[in-house]
Order: structure tokens, then C-alpha cells, then sequence
């Protein structure tokens, strides 16, 4: 009887009777199952992959969805150049799978990170992702950490299966281990009975944490409050010399004077020539053309040689208007002006000067972000180690692709191998590339 009467006594603090009355109503609440915790299937469809590929990795996702129970939320998310929800995380597993078979390649790059963080920010009370891509990111907003601290904000884990010819495994369990999830392995290794155990268990974790986090409750110390008067303000009295503010004001003017004429000074008046590179030979535009780039980076017989820098004057040559004057007529005409035509391909890179190369008819021009290899090296994360190469063909010059992650285009359109003409525009990632055909006389 004592007990009872010192338990009443202490519901009289309101922290324990608020104590109380959440216990009951969780106690009644019923447990959270595994199968109400969402899925949501991410895939891969960037062109880092192969239409076989990406045929192959529905086929396997669509088993997988076969053996799980009939009543688990699903949703599917495509990621390219941009995240694209087919469905949404509420969807039901015969939804899902007839929308997997739509799925194509398309865009050029892969925004890895901002698919999951969309995932993660589309599952706010918990869910499950269930990751199929090479895991390679390009262009992505977001960064791996924000994809971990949203995930384990929102209870979400992530479980990685590897797909493609070259699959990032450092990025995958990096992925996995930061959200609590698994990295699988290449889903040429692995079958579909171990990817639903993988989710069963990632789903069953997910539904504990859940619930743990619900039946946290609040101290049940009491919480002192005391009143606060406000201070009298207290009146600043300035120090500072009147005189003090015009004289700094004087010597900003100068010194951003004084800067501006320093960069003035030292502004080129013209595009240096880059530092000369490695070029490869390669005369014709033959099967060859059309190796890995790791294949040719491993070739033994490839024929380096340094390429001869541009002239400064170039531009003033090439443009001389002296081939183009009509001489006086006075009857007889004693000599014509021959004009040679100059093949030149113009560098065009984000926040720097144009630079333009002279091509040769026996030499290729290889770009890429590989040093040593290449002919121009540029340090864009879009490039790939290389990434195509000018050759000349059929008296003219003809561009390759040499099996980029990213692609080579020509005015807009994604090439192989093309055969180049006056003003046609080579894309490779973020840089630009214009090839010119310009006459310059030779007497």
C-alpha cells in the first residue's frame, strides 16, 4: 500500500505523467514489419553502360522482384543526367517490373549521388535502396557524405550490386558501409537469392531502427526556468578619429588602381601556344583506329614524337591579306599567288584563352587526360584517360572516338569515326573543339 501511494505521489510531476501516457499509447501501437518498409530499385541507365547491359540487368531485377513478398512497397528510379522517379516508393512489385521494361540508355553523364540523395529525400520515414550501376559519378550537385548524413536522418539503407565492364568497387562499399547497408558484388556473381536476403535483412534493421526511434522518450527531470531581465543598454561612445575614415578610403582607391594597372601590364596580348606534347602516328583511318583506350595505352609499338609548337606570329601569317590583293594590271600578268590550305583545331575550355593547334597529313593529335600518351592533356573529370584522336584520311582529317565513358560528339551528334569538314565542332565533356580549314600564301 505504501508503493502505491508513493507511485501517485510522483504522477503529480508532469514530465512523469507526459512519461506515462507515451508508454501506454506506444505499448498499444502496434510493431512496425519489415514489409511495410519501402524499396526503392535505382538503376543505371547512362551511356557508361551497354544496351546488352542494361537488357541483362532488368532481366536479373525483374527475378529478383519475382521471389519477394506480393505485398512489399516498391518504386523504381532512373538516373542519367538527370534522377527520374518511374515510380514512386509506394508502388506495388507488378508495377515496378512492367516499368523496367521500358528502360533505355540516354544523356551523357552519370549523376550517381543526386539519385540517391533523391531516393533518401523521397523516403522520410525510412526505406531501402536497392542500387544496380558501375558506380561511377559525373556532374552530380550532391557528394557522397550528404547522401550518408540524409540517409541516416531518414533511416535509409543502401544495399550496392556492381554492373557494367568496369565497376567501381571502392565507390560501392564506401556507399554500403556509410548507410549501414551491403555491397553485393557484380551481378555476374551473384544470384537473385542472395540480393532478396540482402533486402530482407537491410528491410528488417531498417524496421527496428524505426521503431527504436519511436519509443524514445523525453528526461523526466524537471526543467528549471528563472526569470531574465533584460539589461539597461548600454550607450557606445565612438573612438575613432573623424579624419580617419576619408584617408582609408584614399588608399582603397589606390591600391585597387595599382592593381588594375599591374594586370593591364601583364595581360597577353595574344594566346600563348601550349607546351608541345606526344603525338601518336597513325596514316590511316583503319580498324586500329577503334581500340580501348587501354588497349593503345598498353601498345609497345606506339610511335611517339614531339609535336613542333605554333608559331606566335601564326594567326598574322595564316591571315596575310597580301594573298588576296590584285596585283596593277598593265597588260601582263607575271605571277599568281598559291595559297596552301592550314588544317587547324581551336581549343575551347570553360574560364580559359582559346588555343589552336596546327594538324599535320602524317601525324594523329590525341586528347585525353592521361599525361604522356596524349598530344593535348587537359585536366576536365569528364575526359576520359583518352578520349579521341584527329587522324588524317582521304587528304582531309577524320575524328575517332577511342571507347570514351562519356562519348565524342560532332555538331551535337555521338560518332565512332567522322570525317571532318570546315567548321564542324568536336564535344568532349565540357571542352570544345573547332575545326578550321584557313589559306595562307606561299609566295
Amino acid at each position: 500500500m505504501h508503493r502505491w501511494f508513493e507511485f501517485l505521489i510522483t504522477l503529480r510531476r508532469p514530465a512523469s505523467l507526459i512519461s506515462l501516457i507515451l508508454l501506454t499509447v506506444l505499448a498499444a501501437a502496434p510493431a512496425i514489419s519489415a514489409s511495410e518498409v519501402p524499396v526503392v530499385v535505382a538503376v543505371d541507365t547512362s551511356r557508361s553502360l551497354s544496351q546488352s547491359e542494361l537488357a541483362s540487368m532488368v532481366s536479373n531485377v525483374s527475378d529478383i522482384l519475382a521471389d519477394w513478398p506480393p505485398d512489399t512497397q516498391v518504386g523504381l528510379l532512373a538516373f542519367d543526367d538527370i534522377p527520374q522517379w518511374i515510380v514512386d516508393p509506394s508502388g506495388t512489385i507488378e508495377t515496378t517490373r512492367s516499368a523496367l521494361a521500358g528502360l533505355t540508355l540516354a544523356g551523357n553523364f552519370t549523376l550517381l549521388n543526386d539519385a540517391l540523395f533523391t531516393s533518401a529525400r523521397d523516403l522520410p520515414d525510412g526505406g531501402v535502396i536497392l542500387l544496380l550501376t558501375d558506380g561511377r559519378d559525373e556532374n552530380s550537385a550532391t557528394t557522397v557524405e550528404d547522401v550518408a548524413e540524409l540517409c541516416r536522418t531518414h533511416h535509409v539503407r543502401i544495399v550496392t550490386v556492381g554492373t557494367g565492364r568496369r565497376v567501381d568497387e571502392k565507390a560501392m562499399r564506401r556507399l554500403a558501409l556509410l548507410t549501414d547497408g551491403a555491397y553485393l558484388g557484380h551481378t555476374s556473381t551473384i544470384g537473385t537469392a542472395a540480393v532478396t536476403q540482402a533486402v530482407e535483412r537491410a528491410t528488417r534493421a531498417t524496421a527496428a531502427e524505426i521503431e527504436a526511434a519511436q519509443v524514445a522518450l523525453p528526461t523526466s527531470e524537471p526543467i528549471e526556468v528563472h526569470a531574465v531581465t533584460s539589461p539597461q543598454p548600454i550607450r557606445e561612445v565612438s573612438t575613432t578619429p573623424w579624419w580617419l575614415l576619408p584617408l582609408l578610403l584614399v588608399l582603397v582607391v589606390a591600391i585597387l588602381a595599382a592593381l588594375v594597372m599591374l594586370w593591364r601590364g601583364r595581360r597577353p596580348t595574344q594566346a600563348q601556344a601550349p607546351e608541345p606534347t606526344d603525338w601518336e602516328t597513325d596514316p590511316d583511318l583503319d580498324p586500329k583506329l577503334l581500340e580501348s583506350e587501354a588497349d593503345a595505352a598498353k601498345d609497345p609499338t606506339v610511335d611517339l614524337f614531339t609535336a613542333p609548337p605554333m608559331d606566335e606570329s601564326a594567326d598574322e601569317l595564316l591571315l596575310d591579306p597580301s594573298a588576296f590583293e590584285r596585283l596593277p594590271f598593265d597588260g601582263d600578268i607575271d605571277t599568281t599567288s598559291i595559297l596552301d590550305e592550314q588544317h587547324i583545331i581551336s581549343v575551347i575550355e570553360p574560364g580559359k584563352e582559346i588555343r589552336s593547334f596546327r594538324l599535320r597529313h602524317d601525324r594523329a593529335f590525341a586528347v585525353g587526360r592521361a599525361p604522356g600518351v596524349n598530344t593535348l592533356t587537359l585536366a576536365a573529370k569528364a575526359l576520359s584517360s583518352q578520349h579521341f584522336k584527329v587522324v588524317p584520311h582521304e587528304g582531309g582529317f577524320a575524328v575517332v572516338d577511342l571507347d570514351s565513358t562519356n562519348g565524342t560528339l560532332v555538331n551535337g551528334q555521338r560518332i565512332r569515326a567522322h570525317q571532318l569538314e570546315a567548321g564542324d565542332t568536336i564535344q568532349a565533356g565540357e571542352v570544345e573543339f573547332e575545326f578550321k580549314v584557313i589559306l595562307r600564301s606561299l609566295m
